[in-house]
């Protein structure tokens, strides 16, 4: 058995310096623990005759012991990230933050092309991000504004963005369709932040930058999903994927946050926040699109639907009408392509339409990757859908087309006639044999 002496010079060699408010409190209370214990030692043995010794001894044993219990617990649970942060009070205290800035450099290379691009970045929790684009050269500094600016506009629900080369802009109004998804392609550090919460991460431990004392963290979960370049880079399953977050100890807010993915097509992203300014003053007028009379828009606005059930049939619906079958597939990728072949672009075709009837063939355009979506956030959501788009056809009314798990155990079914019904495990299992 370890002599109690021991034990206490065991928790003294144990304590480290503290660094941050979190180390400052298990510091002192270990600290004050010891010293009651030696105190109360002291009084034990200036009190108890001969009689108490073997009492006093197990006393302090027994203190002893649980004081060592209680050190580990505050050393390895408090301190599991080796500073004490943890990377849900990061997102709790950016969401505290009304305003702030930052820079953000964007690298890409593919087999077909290279860009880089330097962008200014602007956000608000109220009303929403706006980001202008430059073009950078090889030494990746700033070589010309390209113009464009991105308006995500919470209070309105909508994107707004402005081509000054093209002396274009374009209005996209998100119907019933939360805007957090395409936060991430701004790479807005509280939705990369949700992003790497849900995936396997560990701390980096800390570091200096920029004179600041940081700490890290790191995620190489093949999950990931944020990208700046929007669903054209999600659609390509990562390959590789390593993600640095840096965090300010004294404010638990960002310093850096370093992006490299590699697509299995073999895109390379690399994307670098930097530079934040956190707490500036908002100006709601910095949030209202200042389109030029010059501008015109290709087509008018355009309504984004939610990837629900109902859209979900109406674009089945409207690639039936057209084709006399349904999409073969439904990962976004595949579609992308069956829906390239089916209806091969045409630039020539919107030339002699109306606004009118460009903005419907747009939207009705739209609604054909309606399905596409749906599927893609039922995949998310861990709902096991599972799509028979080549084998079902539209007059299949008793087989199964596209079906997903429900909360409570059952299943919804659309049929290939449309018609939806939910079902027991058993008769999805029954419906599903006989196709």
């Amino acid at each position: 058995m370890i002599p109690t002496e021991n034990i206490h010079k065991l928790i003294k060699k144990l304590q480290v310096e503290p660094s941050t408010d979190m180390d400052l409190k298990v510091h002192n209370i270990i600290t004050e623990a010891i010293k009651k214990t030696e105190k109360v030692n002291s009084d034990n043995a200036k009190s108890y005759k001969w009689r108490f010794i073997m009492k006093s001894n197990m006393m302090k044993l027994a203190t002893a012991v649980l004081l060592v219990i209680a050190f580990l617990i505050c050393f390895f649970f408090l301190r599991s990230t080796g500073s004490g942060i943890a990377l849900a009070e990061v997102l709790t205290r950016i969401e505290q933050v009304t305003g702030y800035t930052y820079q953000l450099n964007v690298k890409s290379n593919n087999s077909q092309l290279s860009s880089n691009k330097i962008c200014n970045i602007l956000v608000s929790n109220k009303y929403g991000i706006r980001m202008t684009i430059f073009q950078a050269d090889p030494n990746s500094q700033p070589k010309y504004n390209t113009g464009d600016k991105w308006y995500l506009l919470t209070q309105s629900n909508s994107i707004v963005i402005l081509s000054d080369k093209q002396k274009t802009y374009d209005r996209f109004i998100y119907d019933e369709v939360e805007l957090e998804f395409y936060k991430e392609q701004y790479n807005e550090p509280r939705a990369i932040i949700k992003q790497i919460l849900s995936c396997e991460h560990k701390s980096l431990g800390q570091s200096v930058i920029d004179g600041i004392t940081v700490e890290g963290f790191n995620t190489t979960d093949l999950s990931y999903g944020g990208a700046f370049f929007g669903e054209a880079a999600r659609s390509e399953e990562n390959k590789k994927v390593d993600i640095k977050l840096w965090v300010d100890l004294n404010t638990f807010l960002p310093v850096r946050l370093e992006q490299d993915i590699l697509k299995k097509d073999g895109t390379q992203l690399n994307e670098v926040n930097y530079d934040f300014k956190w707490n500036v003053i908002i100006n709601q007028d910095d949030f209202v699109p200042e389109i030029p009379e010059d501008y015109r828009a290709p087509v008018g606005d355009i309504i984004i639907k939610s990837p629900n059930e109902e859209n979900t049939i109406l674009g089945l619906k409207l690639f039936a009408n057209a084709t006399g079958r349904y999409p073969e597939n439904l990962d976004l990728k595949a579609f992308k392509e069956e829906y390239k072949k089916v209806f091969p672009p045409d630039p020539n075709s919107y030339q002699d339409l109306s606004d009118e009837e460009r903005t419907q063939i747009t939207n009705d355009s739209l609604s054909y990757a309606g399905p596409s979506f749906f599927y893609k956030t039922l995949v998310n959501e861990n709902k096991e859908p599972f799509y028979y788009g080549e084998t079902v056809k539209p007059s299949d009314s008793s087989k199964v087309l596209l079906r997903w798990k429900l909360d409570d155990g059952q299943y919804r079914v659309i049929f290939g006639d449309l018609i939806t019904r939910t079902v027991t495990k058993e008769e999805l299992a029954e419906l599903e044999n006989s196709q």
